[in-house]
This record gives C-alpha cells, sequence and structure tokens, in this order.
C-alpha cells in the first residue's frame, strides 16, 4: 500500500487535469502500477555503514500493489550506499517483492538524486509492464 495515497490521488488528478497521464497511457498502455518513494527515519535493527562527519538519509518505497516498504540509507552527496536493503511487511503475510521491483526502486531513487545530492520527495512513479513515468517534484536552489 502507498504510504500516502491522498497525496498520490492529488498528483495523479494534477497530471491528469494537465493531459500528461493519458498522454503517457497512448504511448505506452495503461498504467498498471504506483510507486511512491519517501525519506524515512533510519530503522534501529538496520546496519548502517557510517562514515566520519556524514549522515545517511533512509528512504522507503511504497506500492499500490505489494503490502511491503522496500527501504535502503545512502549518502546522497556521495551516491554511496550505506545499508542492505530492507523490506518492512504493512500486513500479515504479505508477498515479498520481486527483485525487478527492488531494483526499479534503488534506480529511480538513483536517478532522483541530483549531482550535489539533493533530492525532491515524494518521488511518484506510475508503472506499466514496458514503461514508467516517474514526477520528481522541482527543488529551489
Amino acid at each position: 500500500m502507498l504510504a500516502n495515497e491522498k497525496l498520490f490521488e492529488k498528483l495523479e488528478d494534477s497530471l491528469r487535469e494537465k493531459g500528461k497521464i493519458q498522454a503517457f497511457e497512448k504511448e505506452n498502455g495503461p498504467i498498471t502500477g504506483r510507486m511512491m518513494i519517501m525519506p524515512v527515519d533510519l530503522p534501529d535493527d538496520i546496519d548502517i555503514k557510517m562514515l566520519p562527519g556524514k549522515k545517511p538519509v533512509a528512504f522507503e518505497a511504497t506500492f499500490d500493489f505489494y503490502n511491503v516498504a522496500i527501504g535502503i540509507a545512502l549518502y546522497p552527496d556521495l551516491r554511496q550506499v550505506a545499508s542492505k536493503i530492507w523490506v518492512t511487511p504493512q500486513t500479515d503475510n504479505p508477498d515479498d517483492p520481486d527483485e525487478a521491483w527492488v531494483e526499479f526502486f534503488v534506480q529511480t531513487l538513483a536517478q532522483s538524486i541530483d549531482e550535489d545530492g539533493n533530492f525532491g520527495y515524494p518521488i511518484y512513479s506510475f508503472v506499466n509492464d514496458t514503461s514508467d513515468m516517474t514526477v520528481v517534484p522541482t527543488l529551489d536552489k
């Protein structure tokens, strides 16, 4: 389940009003899933590779087609991983996420961090079997 479905729906409504969802679906086919990436608190039970003078940031991806959150901690300014991937169940007995969705989360996150380590959030992805449309809030510099 998405971390904040109402926020996602608000963005989706705005994109529909602008015709962006329709254009994506016309070119790539219907949207079949959604992913949302948000920064979160570092879990207490995750081993973190600490670097002197640096603070890692934890991110979790949630999906409208899985009942788990997938997380990773990293140093955005270095683009360096600080932890292994973790999976947090959102319901009892959820399905494990497919490795392809774990990879999609990590790739989407990495592509959404600029060269200075800055990132906007939430990061929204609309997906189907062949493509994705990812929306990242812009940062005021």
